[in-house]
């Protein structure tokens, strides 16, 4: 491994952290050795994860390893003229005022009155296939995790759950469907957002190492 890419959000980016180099994924690529481009993003969906995903080891061949920090399962990625942007149910920010789209406030009501929690499980899921399926094609090694397993869209069955969760490689998805980030850093020193800071970002790291040492990827 030389070249490393970190995708997700606001716990992959390092928010909160006085300084953004004891994010995990900084701290993992110093103990792998390896060069780091860490696309995390603030409040972003997994939509958003997907696509600057592919769209990276597409432009970029010398990727060879990607560590994706996948978000809040309920967040979606839509664009405009203005650009992409995300939205989930119940959305309270200013982020759709900044460049005079109030109307956005409207997709915002919509996606928290009807939203399907089921569907979006289902989608979280399918999105994890799809992903883990391009980066295989691409010879990439990849690991997966969770920000949080314990949240409200996970606990919502859908039809042929189970059969889905079979298409998962758990050998690269660490903590699949039993725990994430937030779970192996509980207790840890918080800021007022709610990020766990340096030790829990430390811990995620150090896990991380741990399970690629235990597929053997380390030299």
């Amino acid at each position: 491994m030389k070249r490393m890419l970190a995708v997700g959000d606001s716990f992959t980016y390092g928010e909160e952290l006085s300084d953004r180099t004891s994010a995990w994924p900084q701290l993992l690529a110093t103990k792998l050795s390896v060069e780091l481009l860490n696309l995390g993003q603030p409040s972003a969906s997994n939509d958003n994860i997907l696509r600057k995903t592919i769209d990276q080891t597409i432009i970029d061949p010398d990727i060879d390893f990607v560590v994706i920090g996948w978000s809040n399962i309920g967040r979606s990625e839509y664009a405009d003229e203005f650009g992409y942007y995300d939205v989930w149910p119940g959305y309270q920010g200013n982020l759709f005022k900044r460049d005079g789209t109030n109307w956005r406030s409207d997709l915002v009501d919509y996606v928290s009155r009807y939203h399907n929690s089921e569907a979006i499980h289902k989608k979280f899921i399918q999105q994890v296939i799809l992903l883990q399926s391009y980066l295989q094609s691409r010879g990439i090694k990849y690991i997966m995790l969770n920000i949080v397993q314990n949240e409200y869209y996970k606990k919502k069955h859908f039809d042929g759950q189970l059969k889905y969760f079979e298409q998962v490689n758990k050998d690269y998805f660490l903590g699949f469907n039993e725990s994430g980030m937030v779970e192996w850093t509980y207790g840890c020193a918080k800021g007022p957002n709610d990020h766990f800071l340096e030790e829990g970002h430390k811990i995620v790291a150090d896990k991380i190492y741990e399970h690629i040492r235990s597929l053997g990827w380390l030299s």
